[in-house]
């Protein structure tokens, strides 16, 4: 859907250009492999970094927003919500009321029980060693639903904060850019893709600013609400992880949000990150400028030495690939967990 969108460069709009829109359409394609739980790897050399992997994680959102039938986590009423346990990171979502539709609270769950008000949902700033727990902020349960957040919101994030308020609506602009049911999309968290990498310059790399024909701007990150893994109080659907992080800390939360795939930017997070299969689909970006570029080629080609089968490249991205790029993709063995 990137072929005719357009980007703000300084204060003129200009349309994108035709790789751009090639790499969201690998990405879209990388999320179709997931189909039947194998593992698959997309390999791409690059000349240069650039912004790819945030267009790559775009064409995943894109194609998984069509896909998504239920929410990530089922939201509870009061009585479910009883069996929570404190501590845990929750959004707590209207029903009713004046927020209903408008705005979600994300915190550390209190408890869920009657007092004077009511019944009614706790939330509250998470708890220190050897200090008193934050701010406290009430919920009646008659207006709200809960949500339990696993990953990524860790309650540490909230140390000190009762809560974090957070729009639920449509992103002005999304609607040309996003193939999906966008109130589904939007109304609902979940996590789709993970890019690993440099945290800042990818955060950077999504500050790019798209527009459909006749809609409005908006940024890739709030597009695609792309977030830093300790960036707490915004419901997700990519996660940056940095690659210089340790992949068995995050090895088993992120295949418990089962993401339609991973994204490695650049060589460093292909040489640590390809082995932790974090999902049933690898991007793996190697910019051949990289000092340790000949090393994550040998791993990603270690990698496809042991697979199951290549994979042809659909051709209407075959016969575009941009020049200095090269593509190959393959099935590797075993099944995605």
């Amino acid at each position: 859907m990137l072929r005719s969108a357009s980007t703000l460069v300084g204060d003129r709009w200009q349309r994108l250009p035709e790789w751009a829109a090639w790499f969201s359409e690998v990405g879209y394609w990388a999320a179709d492999l997931r189909e039947g739980g194998s593992n698959s790897v997309v390999a791409l050399s690059v000349p240069t970094r650039d912004y790819l992997a945030v267009l790559l994680a775009y064409g995943v959102v894109n194609q998984a927003s069509q896909a998504e039938m239920v929410p990530a986590e089922p939201e509870q009423d009061f009585e479910q919500a009883k069996c929570l346990p404190v501590g845990a990171c929750v959004r707590v979502i209207p029903v009713k009321g004046p927020d209903h539709k408008q705005r979600v609270y994300t915190g550390v769950f209190g408890g869920a029980f009657s007092n004077h008000h009511g019944q009614v949902y706790e939330l509250a700033g998470s708890r220190s060693p050897g200090r008193r727990p934050g701010p406290v902020s009430w919920f009646p349960a008659d207006d709200y639903r809960l949500q339990l957040l696993p990953w990524p919101d860790l309650p540490d994030a909230y140390a000190g904060r009762h809560r974090f308020s957070e729009a639920f609506e449509i992103p002005a602009g999304a609607g040309g850019l996003v193939a999906g049911q966008l109130a589904d999309f939007y109304g609902r968290c979940s996590l789709h893709s993970v890019v690993i990498g440099a945290v800042n310059t990818v955060l950077a790399d999504a500050q790019v600013v798209v527009a459909a024909p006749g809609g409005a701007g908006l940024t890739l990150q709030g597009l695609l609400r792309m977030r830093a893994v300790h960036s707490p109080g915004s419901h997700y659907r990519s996660v940056v992880l940095s690659s210089r992080g340790d992949p068995e800390k995050y090895r088993h939360v992120v295949r418990s949000c089962q993401p339609v795939a991973v994204v490695l930017d650049g060589a460093a997070a292909v040489r640590r990150w390809l082995g932790a299969g974090l999902a049933g689909v690898t991007v793996a970006v190697v910019e051949r400028t990289s000092p340790t570029a000949l090393a994550a080629v040998d791993v990603l080609y270690e990698n496809r030495r042991r697979s199951v089968t290549d994979l042809g490249v659909p051709r209407d991205l075959a016969n575009r690939i941009p020049p200095g790029v090269e593509l190959l993709a393959w099935r590797s063995r075993g099944t995605a967990r």
